[in-house]
């Protein structure tokens, strides 16, 4: 599901919902009387032709063509995707499926339907949720007709795509009016089911089966997205400073163990003293290194001689580290 601002909302919108393109129809009618007529003045004008000149060739072209003509008056095809519904002088007749059906001409009123299956489009504009919010909802509807109560989307229902779209926009204004704003969002797949399911016990009765109901778009306020958006961005922040409170805890456990540790041992405090400043000196390179008294003194280098000393065999240890890594380097460039 997509959540899109939009300023204007949508521009003026008729009646709320996209209405069906009739230039399509679903359902047409197929006469057969005009071919009977038309049968019947081919072969009243061939023989007469054919006996005013006494050409026999016109008179039996003419007959059979005529004959021929009146009995596909009799007959009509419906395709594998349609389905025809007979109503005998007004009365419903019979249903029949795809194939060469027989009618009466003059009698005999053929309505056809498609069954396939069909995608509608409908919405709610600028609905108000339960906790107030106004949204615009953009859906899609996915629906067929059950092919042996093809007679009941034609004869229960004058226009049964109208009809569906319009139960579409109610069901769904009332399913967005009693519920919240961030179920809208989040319990995208529980809505489209429960207006799935209310559309479908209304479309039973036309004879129809719904397939199908997404929600596609949910459009609101600019103003409101940018609120949400700082909630979200503080929500985020919310969470990133109770992590790093949680590291902090963590670590200070651990410097509090360390502690536990290096008070039981002095020698490995000293041990680890003189490593972090060898450590210093080795990363930074510098000469100079400022060292606490306290230190100096728990390391047994209280004395200005002994600081200078260890000083001068620390920085020679990083000078033999630092050469023999460069004559590594240059085995390896040599390798290579």
């Amino acid at each position: 599901m997509q959540v899109r601002v939009h300023s204007n909302w949508y521009k003026k919108l008729s009646s709320g919902y996209l209405p069906f393109n009739f230039s399509e129809r679903l359902i047409k009618q197929k006469g057969s009387g005009y071919h009977v007529i038309l049968g019947v003045l081919i072969l009243l004008v061939g023989i007469g032709v054919g006996l005013a000149i006494d050409n026999k060739l016109i008179m039996y072209g003419s007959l059979a063509l005529g004959i021929s003509i009146i009995i596909s008056a009799f007959l009509m095809i419906i395709k594998q995707y349609e389905r025809a519904v007979i109503l005998r002088l007004g009365k419903y007749q019979r249903q029949v499926g795809p194939g060469v059906q027989t009618r009466l001409p003059f009698a005999d009123n053929i309505l056809v339907v498609d069954i396939r299956e069909k995608v509608s489009e409908f919405k709610a504009e600028r609905m108000l949720t339960k906790d107030n919010v106004p949204v615009t909802i953009d859906a899609i509807l996915r629906y067929k007709i059950i092919e042996d109560r093809a007679k009941d989307a034609i004869l229960n229902v004058e226009n049964f795509n109208q009809m569906i779209q319009q139960v579409s926009q109610t069901t769904l204004r009332n399913n967005i009016g009693s519920s919240l704003f961030q179920d809208v969002l989040s319990k995208r797949e529980e809505i489209n089911q429960h207006i799935k399911t209310i559309i479908s016990s209304e479309a039973s009765n036309w004879g129809m089966e719904v397939t199908g109901v997404e929600i596609r778009q949910v459009i609101i306020p600019q103003e409101l997205e940018s609120a949400m958006s700082m909630q979200a961005q503080a929500e985020r922040e919310k969470s990133a400073r109770v992590t790093y409170g949680e590291s902090e805890v963590l670590v200070a456990q651990k410097f509090l163990e360390a502690a536990k540790v290096y008070a039981d041992n002095p020698v490995a405090y000293a041990l680890r003293q003189s490593n972090m400043l060898y450590e210093s000196i080795k990363v930074q390179g510098n000469t100079i290194v400022m060292v606490p008294s306290e230190s100096l003194n728990s390391m047994g280098f209280g004395n200005l001689g002994t600081t200078i000393a260890y000083l001068e065999s620390t920085k020679k240890a990083v000078a033999q580290q630092k050469s023999k890594d460069d004559k590594t380097k240059q085995k390896d460039v040599g390798s290579q």
